[in-house]
């Protein structure tokens, strides 16, 4: 889980700056971000959640982020970018903790105060074939 908040994280913030020096439309300020999660496993469809949280994006994570940083993705292959200033898609793969590969694609609409998209993520379990989905929206309701 806490490799999928760190591709949340860089889908929300980071990662429009990989491929360009054009400044991704994100403003600077107090996010609230809206998530909606459906998951399967083993044929099995599991309800679905949704959650909401805040965060202060500062003007350095939208201009120099450590984009994919860290521990949490250090092991991960980003392939298929695909970015302009209001669009960011990818596909990121990393090994699961049982060495099983796992894979997640996201394609994210930025528009200055407000963002949309989604996620897919598809992995091995010991159930069977796992799907996530999830349904992704943010807002920009001030400053930090």
């Amino acid at each position: 889980m806490r490799k999928l908040k760190a591709c949340v994280l860089s889908l929300l913030i980071a990662a429009p700056v990989l491929v360009s020096a054009e400044t991704p439309n994100v403003n600077p300020g107090q996010w609230e971000y809206q998530t909606t999660m459906t998951m399967s496993a083993g044929g099995q469809a599991m309800p679905a959640r949704t959650a909401k949280n805040k965060d202060c994006v500062r003007q350095e994570d939208v201009t120099d982020p450590d984009l994919f940083g860290g521990d949490e993705l250090k092991d991960c292959t980003v392939s298929g970018l695909e970015q302009s200033r209001s669009r960011l898609r990818y596909t990121l793969s990393c090994p699961g903790p049982d060495g099983s590969p796992y894979t997640m694609s996201a394609d994210l609409k930025l528009q200055g105060d407000s963002m949309n998209g989604t996620m897919k993520g598809d992995m091995q379990s010991p159930m069977g074939p796992m799907n996530m989905r999830m349904e992704l929206s943010g807002k920009r309701i001030g400053d930090c």
